[in-house]
């Protein structure tokens, strides 16, 4: 695009034109709407499901990929990168609809003062937030059959729970570490709210907790610092129930599903919120001021358009269950040999394309992704699966059979090393030896029989037997296991300055076993950017009235890497920007 094009489509956004005025001032008159969302691949799937007489969640199922170009409200240039495969695959209903719907369309219109888009952790916890005021009449819609969360803590600064675990951290002290994270390429007012406001949100939270049923209540936990000068507070709280069980408590991210559960029972029990399920929002609806107005959604009847007085809600989450918006807005670096664990399918980034679509501002691309280290070629090593001591008591080792980074790197660092391997991490593996697999052997290599099954685990009575299942070059895997069994005699990792303790355990007892490893993404957390208020800002950093977002579908927050290294900062955001985002937009800031 030209200067004068994007001065153009900037003025018409300013305007509060609609999407079809910024395509023409873009050179794309001469292109229909409804045939650009054709051709985009936006119109047919839809099309197709309904005449095959099929229930269809979302609004347009598979997109094709130059929307995530085409969407953008200024004008784009494109950086070169490498066209890699993806191994991200697990694709849920997109719900966005870039095409003029029309009047005769709508079956009905509804009014309220707010609606929420989303029902997860962030969705519920504004839809609490904006309804604690009786007189405010809430909708919150979501477009799966229920809101689901995975998470088992959150990042919070000060209130009742650090102080009850004698947890004193200083906000700007904090700030400083959030912003650094990000090598400050992030505004300063999201960290701010999140430093200074994060406490108030957690006290707030445990009140809703206990006008739930399940019991839940909060804590201050302790975590590992990170040995590799990665210098952080104690940030993290983590949450009980006397109905969980073990399994709940131990399986990652367990306790989010049921918290989700939690607070949406107390939500849907308010006389003035209404909750609807497989109800995707398609469209936000911008007034000719520039203010959002409301949206369309979706139901089993048909399209319907809400009304909101004083504000829209986008509590979509981010993208992870949207590969073609992955392969364009991520590093192929972060998605060519990873998987994705997060068990559902609703993130698809419907929010940060109706805020596109309306002229709000958004992170620069690439995006930043929830990294973590032991995935599997399919999903990643639970913990429940009972193989961790292989998996994180091994040495990492590439594609020639030499360790490439210490093991004791936070999550996101060790991911980013393996995908920094040949392929993108594709042939990286962790060795260890029987004495790694816990005090009962036999029944960890019964448990790794599986993985064997798959051909993701191997084991050799030797090391060279070994280097020739995971074909690396057997004298470099025994040179390395050498090597590395030398820094544990000497409590010296003299590569990768990995502190050596009691729990470090050479490799040296035959079986041998290698198991491969890769990195695993559970979310993207990179969105439209936001004020200290959580309103989303258009490209001139002016609040666009009425529009609002929280959780992953927020940006400003963090640039480059999820940090995993602090704790708790990505539900902390999601809880505590979701109790801002709905006190303002009850109260129409």
């Amino acid at each position: 695009m030209t200067d004068e094009v994007n001065a153009r489509a900037a003025e018409s956004i300013k305007g509060g034109s609609t999407r079809r005025d910024f395509l023409m001032a873009a050179g794309l008159g001469a292109v229909s709407f409804a045939a650009l969302a054709g051709g985009l691949g936006l119109s047919g799937c839809a099309g197709q499901a309904q005449a095959a007489g099929q229930k269809t969640v979302g609004g347009i199922g598979v997109v094709d990929e130059n929307l995530f170009t085409d969407i953008y409200p200024v004008g784009t240039r494109f950086l070169p990168v490498v066209d890699a495969p993806t191994d991200m695959v697990r694709r849920g209903p997109v719900a966005f609809e870039l095409r003029d719907i029309a009047p005769s369309e709508i079956t009905r219109t509804e009014e309220c003062d707010v609606v929420v888009v989303g029902a997860g952790i962030t969705g519920s916890v504004a839809g609490l937030a904006a309804s604690d005021d009786p007189a405010t009449k809430v909708i919150v819609i979501e477009k799966m059959d229920v809101g689901r969360g995975i998470f088992e803590g959150m990042g919070v600064i000060g209130g009742r729970a650090m102080a009850e675990g004698e947890n004193e951290v200083d906000p700007a002290y904090m700030a400083d570490r959030m912003y650094h994270a990000a090598y400050y390429r992030v505004p300063s007012e999201p960290i701010q709210t999140w430093a200074h406001r994060s406490g108030e949100a957690a006290d707030w939270l445990q009140e809703k907790f206990d006008e739930g049923d399940m019991e839940i209540t909060t804590s201050f936990k302790k975590g590992n610092p990170s040995p590799h000068n990665f210098d952080v507070a104690q940030t993290e709280i983590t949450f009980h129930s006397p109905q969980w069980t073990d399994q709940t408590t131990k399986n990652a991210g367990g306790m989010g599903i049921y918290i989700v559960k939690d607070l949406c029972n107390t939500l849907s029990k308010r006389s003035n919120v209404e909750l609807r399920y497989n109800n995707p929002a398609v469209q936000l609806i911008r007034d000719g001021e520039g203010c959002v107005t409301g949206l369309i959604a979706k139901d089993d009847q048909g399209y319907y358009q809400i009304n909101a007085n004083n504000g829209v809600i986008l509590a979509t989450g981010g993208y992870d269950a949207n590969p073609d918006m992955m392969k364009a807005w991520c590093r192929p670096e972060d998605i060519a040999n990873s998987a994705s664990w997060c068990p559902t399918l609703g993130t698809t980034g419907d929010g940060h394309l109706m805020g596109l679509a309306v002229g709000a501002q958004m992170d620069p691309v690439p995006h930043a992704v929830m990294n973590f280290n032991w995935g599997s070629p399919d999903a990643f090593y639970a913990g429940g699966f009972g193989i961790s001591g292989l998996v994180s008591g091994g040495i990492m080792v590439n594609e020639k059979g030499r360790r490439f980074c210490s093991e004791s790197l936070p999550f996101q660092a060790r991911g980013n090393a393996i995908s920094a391997q040949r392929h993108y991490g594709a042939d990286c593996w962790t060795v260890g030896g029987t004495n790694v697999l816990g005090a009962d052997p036999a029944a960890t290599r019964e448990k790794l029989q599986p993985f064997i099954d798959k051909g993701w685990c191997v084991e050799a009575e030797s090391l060279e037997d070994l280097a020739a299942k995971m074909d690396v070059p057997a004298e470099n895997l025994v040179e390395t296991v050498e090597r590395y069994n030398g820094f544990i005699a000497n409590q010296k990792d003299e590569d990768f300055n990995r502190p050596i303790t009691a729990a470090n355990k050479p490799v040296e007892e035959a079986p041998f076993y290698a198991i491969r490893h890769q990195q695993s993404i559970l979310a993207t957390v990179s969105g439209l950017v936001v004020d200290g208020e959580c309103r989303v800002l258009d490209y001139d950093n002016e609040v666009i009235p009425g529009l609002y977002a929280a959780g992953c579908a927020s940006g400003g927050f963090f640039s480059g890497n999820y940090p995993r290294h602090i704790f708790g900062p990505s539900i902390g955001r999601c809880v505590c920007f979701g109790y801002v985002s709905g006190q303002n937009a009850s109260r129409g800031l």
